[in-house]
């Protein structure tokens, strides 16, 4: 098979941004309608502890997952620019690396968790009948982790290779399995919420199956596995991955605090918490399929020094989040009410709903400020300021303005609270980008490129 071209460095930018996110947004919408369908089968049970546990868990998971979007980062970053420079071999040479790298650290932090379980569920505020349920899910989900990081890492190869649609497939095969298994488990098999722990760890090894096998039989993107070659590129991986795992574990950090202040306010109210998290992504997905997409096009075009094209790429991403964000925020004004009926919310539950749906989900424009900003530090050698701009959101952007408002106004005020610090620090992080790529990209061409958003 001939080597891959750079797809990226040539045609229209425009097309390239809306193809892969796209692309990339139908896959994450596959995975995490999934994970929607898990909450509404477990609503159907009748219990009201399964949703909040599904919410600590969903805490413990969404820590173990940035883990492996990070490490993903790298993958794609190293692979897309080497292909940007034509050196297709040594694109090979850092996959095969990064993937390595990627299932040893994804072993031992499953070896980490899984006896600590009950700890950390504790630590949440989880108790009795909630907590058992949580520890019985994730005693069968957070095994499953390696299978999930690798297929992260060759989808994310995939997407550099420019193959958005391969990498689409692979996930969506994934959540179908997902999908036809949970009734079949959760019903017929009476297995309740274990039986939607073990539909979700074998989507995970079908991602695996599916991705891998795509990557490697036909784009023939593998090569013989070295230790010193690992070695080597292990430097390079890690410059990236590093911070890109500090800048994910940022999100879930933030997380925790706000699962932890809302225990304080019961069951009900962290069972609102979890269902939005599960309806953030479905209704955001393309918002979270273009910080994926915008990764590659800008990983090729600085590899082949086409300055003006990332500035084109960026100015053109935030252009499509503030439309995207209005559009669904709209729906989600028009689909609330429906919503509150179909997960039978009610209680505080059903106000953080509602106030999430007509008002703070507009918020959501800032956090795909973010999302791209941060694919922009990471692809043009600046990962420093994604780890910056996330920890800084997540802790001060975070805390405090939790804090106060839900003193001020009681459990929605943790929802206002977090809304006010993505509006501050998606403020930030355009600031950052504008300083830096008129830095970075007037350094390495012949004029200066300045963006504005």
């Amino acid at each position: 098979m001939t080597d891959p071209q750079p797809k990226f460095v040539t045609g229209s930018i425009v097309r390239h941004i809306i193809t892969m996110s796209l692309s990339s947004s139908a896959a994450i919408l596959g995975v995490f309608f999934v994970d929607l369908l898990d909450m509404f089968f477990l609503s159907l049970l009748g219990e009201s502890e399964l949703a909040a546990a599904i919410g600590y868990a969903g805490t413990i998971t969404f820590f173990t997952t940035s883990i492996c979007i990070g490490l993903s980062i790298a993958t794609g970053v190293v692979t897309a620019k080497a292909i940007g420079m034509t050196q297709y071999q040594e694109a090979k040479d850092k996959f095969i690396s990064s993937a390595s790298i990627t299932f040893v650290i994804s072993v031992i932090i499953v070896a980490l968790i899984v006896p600590n379980i009950k700890l950390l569920l504790n630590s949440l505020g989880a108790t009795g009948k909630t907590l058992e349920f949580a520890q019985n899910y994730l005693l069968i989900v957070v095994p499953a982790l390696p299978f999930l990081g690798l297929a992260m890492c060759f989808s994310a190869t995939l997407r550099s290779l420019g193959a958005a649609k391969a990498a689409m497939f692979s996930t969506l095969g994934g959540s179908v399995v997902n999908g036809v298994l949970d009734p079949i488990l959760i019903f017929s098999l009476d297995m309740g919420v274990e039986g939607a722990a073990v539909a979700s760890a074998l989507a995970r090894v079908s991602m695996f199956l599916i991705s891998g096998y795509v990557l490697f039989k036909h784009h023939s993107f593998f090569t013989r596995i070295c230790y010193a070659k690992i070695s080597a590129n292990g430097k390079e991986i890690f410059a990236i991955a590093s911070p890109a795992l500090l800048t994910n574990l940022a999100t879930p950090v933030g997380n925790a605090y706000i699962i932890y202040v809302t225990a304080s306010f019961g069951d009900s109210a962290v069972a609102g918490f979890s269902i939005i998290g599960r309806v953030i992504p479905v209704a955001f997905s393309v918002v979270f399929g273009l910080s994926g997409a915008v990764g590659p096009i800008i990983g090729q075009n600085y590899g082949a020094k086409e300055y003006q094209r990332i500035k084109r790429t960026i100015s053109f991403a935030y252009i499509f989040v503030a439309s995207y964000v209005l559009f669904i925020w709209l729906g989600l004004i028009v689909l609330s009410d429906y919503l509150v009926a179909v997960f039978n919310a009610t209680g505080d539950a059903k106000k953080l709903l509602l106030l999430f749906c007509h008002y703070v989900s507009l918020s959501f424009l800032f956090t795909g400020i973010t999302f791209v900003s941060n694919a922009v530090f990471n692809n043009l050698g600046k990962p420093f300021y994604s780890t910056l701009t996330n920890w800084m959101k997540a802790t001060v952007g975070t805390i405090p303005f939790v804090y106060i408002f839900s003193v001020l106004y009681g459990v929605e005020g943790i929802l206002i609270g977090q809304a006010i610090g993505n509006f501050v620090f998606g403020v930030v992080a355009i600031i950052f980008v504008h300083y830096f790529i008129t830095k970075r990209c007037e350094s390495g061409g012949n004029e200066r490129v300045e963006i504005k958003p």
